[in-house]
């Protein structure tokens, strides 16, 4: 095999193992809103929450009520670190109970 053909394989085996979970290409829209869903559900500090989440265009639309601003801002940056998600909207509210 030649070096031209090495590094090739090379280049393409790095680009398949660090493609993740949507490997196929760029998840949609329905992928992107039910692993923000599950991460957020994933969190000890937000499962208890009904954090509904929406995700159009790549948009991710948070809606439900939460205790505090440190709950309202942990939802915000899951949802921001699930591939896939290019912007994030807060419309989460304060139940007053925190």
């Amino acid at each position: 095999m030649s070096t031209i053909s090495k590094s090739l394989a090379v280049l393409m085996l790095g680009a398949v193992l660090s493609g993740g979970a949507y490997a196929a290409g760029d998840p949609d829209d329905e992928q992107i809103a039910a692993e923000v869903q599950k991460q957020i559900d994933a969190q000890p500090s937000l499962q208890f929450f009904n954090i509904y989440v929406r995700a159009l265009n790549h948009v991710v639309y948070l809606e439900g009520l939460v205790d505090t601003t440190v709950d309202e801002d942990e939802a915000e940056t899951v949802a921001r670190g699930v591939p896939g998600v290019a912007k994030v909207y807060d419309g989460l509210a304060m139940n007053g109970n925190g």
